[in-house]
């Protein structure tokens, strides 16, 4: 399935979920990008993630003992894949690229996308 769709997807069931669930997931998920940024390879991430575990972070930044974090964190990630697969049998993304559109030629990498859900 497209990239754009499944990031879509993501980004609108992340958004629904309750406060709770969707604070510390987005924490997590970005303590965990700041890591990737710094790291030059897969190894060195694993290292900074050992170093300094987004888990632990969470656990000082909520106050929660670490089996309700990941825990938490578990049933987030579990509870995400089931409704994105749900959602992406639904929907339909429909690209109309610059090929398929002669008009959108002349506005340079502009695309039009139609999202039926």
């Amino acid at each position: 399935m497209n990239e754009r769709l499944m990031d879509f997807l993501l980004k609108s069931e992340i958004a629904r979920l309750p406060e709770e669930k969707r604070k510390l997931y987005q924490f997590v998920t970005e303590a965990e990008d700041s890591l990737a940024e710094k790291a030059a390879t897969v190894d060195e991430f694993y290292s900074l993630v050992l170093a300094d575990s987004p888990v632990n972070a969470a656990m000082n930044y909520f106050q929660w003992p670490y089996h309700k974090v990941v825990a938490m964190l578990m049933e987030v990630e579990d509870e995400l894949d089931q409704k994105i697969k749900h959602r992406s049998k639904r929907v339909k993304w429909i690209e109309f690229g610059a090929g398929q559109n002669p008009e959108l030629m002349d506005e340079g990498n502009k695309r039009l996308f139609l999202f039926i859900n």
